[in-house]
């Protein structure tokens, strides 16, 4: 046995390591996010990026985008740490209109305003354009997708009485449009960026064009209904060709910064923008002439915590947003090799103090969630003391996930399953019930409490059966239905229940096992040991490779089935395609004969791949998201995890068989029914390395969790949420 585990280990860590190369290292770089190459976003980032580093030491990655929208979504989705946005785009995102309706964004705030954008109609003057009614049936770039170009254009057009519909309509960039417009391909396009850009003025030097002024009823109208635009002029001689002042819209370019980043580097970057305002101002066309007033003015969302202390020290006043702990400045970054080892380290730590500490034993606690918690109430400790926080490459952990799951496909024996198929349309029952009973529960509770049922529902089935996948889906849209800060919620009530599922399920599973004296139903598992216990070094090694090679063929074949099913349009897990592919392996080998299947060194790998997914799930749990609960969110998940415990002991048990089959899916029902399938699956794993093996509990559940769960999870939240 222990030479089969050292082998085991040894292909595993060679398998791991052979699909992928490289290393995703750690990057001590603030990420910056501009626009398109023509456009003064992307001049002005990088005449900033090299002050910046110069001011704070760090590395700046100035980053293409295609403009304000796109800045956004990348700062709110932590991919940018800087970004220029138009202060009209702020606007609406901040309150959920225009092309943001239905969702607020946050996670952001005010550096301080650049300068002014002006509103450019750019013609060719063969086009024989002349107001902004003309662009009817014209050929029109209206800006890139995503960008504030756009929503500038659309608003300028309504108030002359055009809709997009009415035009020819390209979404290019600013250098795209020019290039279409030379080529004799564009009549028009909306260029909104400091004047002179880039873009318009080599365009100028080789087509004849002129600039568009909206009349002045456009300019009051749009100004009277957006706070956010100012008039203003771009004098003539700014481009080739330009005798005349056009006086245009204007909005602000304001630099914005996650509330992720150290208010003590967004201090020194905001001290940069005047420190090096001379040298910006020499690689840019535009007039950054800036002064302290100018900077705060026009800029419709709070400002950064480090924004508004140097402000502060200038003698200016303004409206701050909260800092949050979660900065760069002490945060260490470990690679997937790195994370894989304190894994491992976790794991061991985590069997040591089970082998030590009788009640963990005696209850099944998984030994990744032993070290692994443990791991992550040190980390928490660190992060809310200030001293750092760790964040972690996860890329193993998919790798793990997915073998882990490919071994489960491998169980999936035609001959055993046929004996019980009625048990998957029970099961698939009791989840359905136990889905819409933490709805009910979420919604009831909370009007009890007197508190949102919205508020509720981040409780319910959203993070306790969908998890942290469906909280991060979920949690926007409450937040466009009016819940502030309902993702961070749901993300934490997903941590929460992650946690309490782990717990639960082996002190619950032992205790029906033992009360009941189940080891007298399991039944027996003929294949599950190979044929000879006195194997030889040899033979382990040969079963051990072929056990590897095979789950290797199922997880990259796999990948095409997975392919397939999602042009479907429905929406399944990664590993699904491995595990049908395994599933299918191991059945021709059942029925045909012509080559065997190593079962016992697939569980093995199999078993040790949950263990290493599951600690690196356990140290990347970040506690101090539980902080953003209330007492109210508190009470309702507790309420969650009374009606679990329930649920699995007296309807799972009973309606699945009163059994000790029944007893580990009940085990396993709390696993993903507060958190994930790999963690009701590793309740179970820790229920039958102490006692026997449960090959229907470990067919039904990942089955079940993987393919029914999160779509008959997603129609019950909608219902519920359109229902509130």
């Amino acid at each position: 046995m222990k030479l089969r585990r050292i082998c085991s280990a040894l292909l595993l860590s060679c398998l791991l390591l052979s699909c992928l190369a490289g290393c995703s290292g750690a990057s001590d770089e603030i990420r910056f996010g501009t626009g398109g190459t023509g456009g003064v976003y992307f001049a002005y980032g990088n005449a900033l990026a090299p002050a910046i580093k110069e001011a704070t030491g760090w590395d700046v990655a100035v980053k293409e985008t295609t403009g304000s929208e796109a800045n956004l979504e990348l700062l709110t989705g932590d991919l940018a740490d800087l970004a220029i946005v138009q202060s009209d785009t702020l606007q609406f995102a901040a309150v959920g209109e225009g092309s943001f309706e239905g969702r607020i964004l946050s996670g952001y705030s005010a550096v301080g305003a650049l300068y002014t954008e002006a509103c450019q109609i750019v013609v060719t003057k063969e086009s024989g354009i002349t107001s902004i009614r003309d662009l009817a049936g014209k050929r029109v770039s209206v800006g890139a997708e995503n960008s504030g170009v756009t929503r500038n254009a659309e608003q300028i057009l309504q108030a002359n009485g055009l809709t997009l519909d009415k035009l020819k309509v390209s979404r290019l960039a600013f250098a795209e449009s020019a290039d279409e417009m030379a080529a004799g391909k564009l009549d028009a396009f909306f260029c909104t960026a400091g004047a002179p850009t880039n873009a318009v003025a080599e365009l100028a030097e080789k087509t004849d064009i002129r600039l568009i002024s909206p009349d002045q009823r456009t300019i009051d109208q749009l100004m009277g209904l957006y706070n956010c635009y100012a008039m203003c002029t771009i004098p003539a001689g700014t481009y080739k060709g330009q005798d005349e002042d056009v006086t245009t819209l204007g909005v602000q370019a304001v630099l914005v910064a996650s509330d992720k980043l150290d208010a003590a580097i967004v201090k020194q970057v905001t001290d940069t923008l005047f420190q090096y305002n001379e040298q910006i101002q020499s690689a840019v066309a535009v007039d950054t002439a800036l002064d302290l007033n100018a900077a705060v003015q026009g800029v419709p969302i709070p400002f950064h915590f480090g924004a508004a202390s140097y402000y502060e020290g200038k003698g200016l006043t303004v409206e701050a947003r909260t800092p949050e702990k979660s900065v760069k400045s002490f945060q260490m970054s470990l690679d997937m090799y790195q994370t894989l080892a304190v894994a491992v380290v976790v794991l061991f730590i985590g069997g040591w103090l089970k082998k030590r500490i009788k009640l963990l034993e005696t209850f099944c606690v998984p030994s990744p969630v032993i070290g692994g918690l443990l791991f992550a109430i040190l980390s928490c400790v660190l992060y809310a003391a200030g001293v750092m926080e760790l964040t972690f490459d996860e890329t193993l952990k998919n790798v793990c996930m997915v073998m882990f799951f490919t071994s489960v496909g491998f169980q999936a024996n035609l001959k055993v399953l046929k004996s019980g198929g009625i048990s998957l349309l029970i099961f698939l029952g009791c989840v359905t019930v136990l889905i819409i009973l933490q709805n009910i529960a979420a919604v009831g509770f909370s009007q009890v409490l007197g508190v949102n049922p919205l508020l509720g529902m981040c409780t319910g089935s959203i993070p306790m059966v969908g998890g942290h996948g469906t909280a991060g889906a979920f949690g926007p849209r409450l937040e466009g239905l009016g819940l502030e800060g309902a993702k961070t919620l749901c993300v934490a009530a997903a941590t929460f229940g992650l946690i309490g599922g782990s717990l639960m399920g082996g002190p619950l599973g032992r205790r029906l096992i033992l009360k009941h004296d189940l080891l007298k139903t399991a039944v027996p598992v003929e294949d599950a040991l190979p044929a000879s216990t006195e194997e030889t070094a040899g033979g382990a090694v040969k079963s051990y490779a072929s056990a590897a090679y095979q789950l290797a063929i199922a997880m990259g074949v796999g990948t095409i089935v997975s392919w397939l099913l999602s042009k479907t349009g429905m929406d399944f897990p990664v590993y699904i395609g491995a595990m049908i592919v395994a599933a299918i392996m191991r059945n021709t080998s059942e029925f045909s004969g012509r080559f065997e299947v190593p079962m016992a060194a697939i569980d093995d790998i199999g078993g040790i791949c949950l263990s290493l997914f599951l600690g690196i799930a356990m140290i990347t749990l970040k506690l101090w998201q539980l902080a953003d609960l209330a007492v109210p969110l508190v009470i309702l998940l507790v309420v969650q995890v009374v009606l679990m415990f329930l649920f699995a002991y007296f309807v799972v048990y009973n309606v699945m068989g009163r059994n000790y089959d029944a007893a580990i899916l009940a085990a396993g029902t709390c696993g993903f029914g507060m958190g994930a399938t790999p963690n009701a699956m590793a309740n179970m794993q820790a229920l039958t390395d102490r006692f026997v093996p449960s090959v229907k509990a470990y067919i039904l559940v990942p089955i079940v969790g993987s393919m029914f769960a999160d779509f008959i999870n997603s129609i019950t939240i909608t219902f519920f949420i359109n229902m509130l």
